[in-house]
C-alpha cells in the first residue's frame, strides 16, 4: 500500500502518540490536508506527504 497525502500506514497509525503528553492522536482534515490532533494538548500536527510531523514547535494550537 502506498502512503498518500490523505492516509497513514495502519501499522504506523497504531503506534503514533502525542510527543508532548503521549496521548492518542486522531485523524482530522485541515485546511492544507490531513493533520493529527491531540485532544489533551489541543494541538494539531501536520502530515506532510503522508509523513506525520510530530514536532511540538510545528504543531498548530487548536481553538
Amino acid at each position: 500500500m502506498r502512503v498518500s497525502d490523505h492516509t497513514i500506514e495502519p501499522w504506523l497509525r497504531e503506534i503514533l502518540r502525542c510527543p508532548r503528553c503521549k496521548g492518542e492522536l486522531t485523524d482530522a482534515a485541515a485546511a492544507d490536508g490531513l493533520e493529527l490532533r491531540c485532544a489533551g494538548c489541543r494541538l494539531g500536527y501536520p502530515v506532510d506527504s503522508g509523513i506525520p510531523v510530530l514536532l511540538v514547535d510545528l504543531a498548530r494550537p487548536l481553538g
